[in-house]
């Protein structure tokens, strides 16, 4: 296995989706078992934060229907 990881890794990102898990996790009472489910929703909105701060592109406007 690779181990730089640093050259295809953003740690900073990284770590702001896990501690923003965390937090979910916490505030939903620390359910057992559902790991992935907290990454996956932190992630989620990590991604859509970035995409806010750095103006991520926007899908494009639907074409007009041709009558």
């Amino acid at each position: 296995m690779y181990q730089d990881t640093d050259k295809f890794v953003d740690l900073d990102f990284e770590q702001n989706v896990r501690q923003a898990a965390y937090l979910l996790w916490e505030q939903d009472g620390r359910p057992f078992g559902s790991e992935k489910e907290y990454w996956f929703r932190a992630l989620e909105a990590q991604l859509a934060a970035r995409d806010r701060t750095h103006g991520g592109a926007e899908a494009p406007p639907p074409k007009p229907a041709n009558d």
